[in-house]
């Protein structure tokens, strides 16, 4: 059996909280983590509290592989007590939709038109977006501006006036301005 890597499970006893890993050396090396959350420390300087087991030894594929299917487990169970925020080692891990950093809610992050599209229907169908706009639409403006584009509407004005909404306007208009503006010039 093959040494050249081993899976490791560090525990932050103060906290209650662990880090999984995997690591291409020697556990005896001055390797501790790559946590980006975790506060880094040195072999010489381990906080109080905090021990490592080690959990598995073999290839560096064999480990890749092993710490991804620990970390899958994790992150269906109890991923809130780990400090990790990935799921391997890109190499050997399928890096496509919930692996990768990139993908947020089913969205990856880096296409900021969709990102902000699925941001916004999701906000949009929160109770308090709701509750939000119920309240809104009772506001004594937000129904004058439905009123306006109610057909009711749009039927009475048309019996005043004669014309539709828009049609109106530009008929209007030309009938304020006369004549053709070229017709001065075309005799």
């Amino acid at each position: 059996m093959s040494k050249e890597a081993f899976v490791y499970l560090w525990y932050d006893a103060p906290n209650n909280m662990y880090y999984l890993g995997k690591h291409k050396g020697s556990p005896d090396d001055t390797y501790t983590h790559s946590s980006t959350i975790w506060e880094s420390f040195t072999k010489d300087n381990i906080p109080e509290g905090v021990t490592r087991r080690i959990l598995a030894y073999g290839t560096d594929e064999e480990m890749c592989i092993l710490e991804n299917k620990l970390l899958i487990n994790r992150k269906k169970r109890c991923w809130n007590r780990y400090y990790n925020n990935g799921l391997g080692d890109p190499r050997y891990v399928d890096m496509s939709g919930e692996n990768n950093p990139m993908w947020k809610g089913g969205v990856w992050a880096n296409d900021p038109l969709a990102y902000q599209k699925a941001y916004e229907k999701k906000r949009r169908q929160t109770p308090e977006r709701k509750a939000y706009m119920k309240a809104l639409d009772q506001t004594p403006e937000r129904k004058a501006g439905s009123n306006r584009r109610s057909v009711a509407y749009r039927a009475k004005k048309k019996a005043e006036t004669g014309y539709t909404i828009g049609y109106s306007q530009s008929k209007k208009k030309a009938e304020k301005q006369g004549v053709g503006t070229l017709d001065a010039f075309l005799k």
